[in-house]
């Protein structure tokens, strides 16, 4: 398992560290090219051309600039065929929505599945879900 974590470790600090320097060629270089992406407002993008030109528009309009910080790699299961499924937390930068509104910043959630590609492995779906601290103390799970 540590084999895998630190392949997984590698996709999402090489991601994190594209998206921070705006270089989005870097970025999409991790990704399969039949890759799927659910974005944090429920848009899916299919294949990684898709995936890549719909970043593309939202980096341009909201996100240049923005930063990217990693928190934690809260979980990583390996399935068969080292396939990888992890979940991943970070902090994002206040950026501005396309109408002008400010986004505030904010912690998120990315479950990524990775799948091998010689090496190294490759992200072949993303989701994003925003965490809304308001609602955390309500987790059923944190309760005893």
């Amino acid at each position: 398992m540590n084999g895998l974590l630190s392949k997984v470790e590698e996709v999402v600090t090489a991601y994190i560290a594209a998206w921070n320097s705006d270089n989005l060629d870097a970025m999409f270089r991790l990704f399969a090219p039949d890759a799927h992406w659910v974005n944090v407002v429920g848009m899916h993008w299919r294949g990684r051309e898709a995936v890549e030109r719909a970043h593309r528009v939202f980096f341009d309009l909201m996100f240049k600039g923005v930063d990217l910080r990693l928190e934690e790699i809260e979980s990583v299961i390996a399935l068969p065929g080292g396939v990888a499924v992890a979940v991943v937390r970070f902090h994002m930068e206040s950026s501005y929505l396309p109408d002008g509104v400010v986004r505030p910043a904010g912690f998120y959630r990315l479950t990524l599945v990775l799948v091998p590609d010689g090496q190294s492995l490759l992200i072949a779906h993303g989701s994003n879900v925003g965490i809304v601290e308001e609602a955390q103390h309500l987790d059923p799970m944190l309760r005893r």
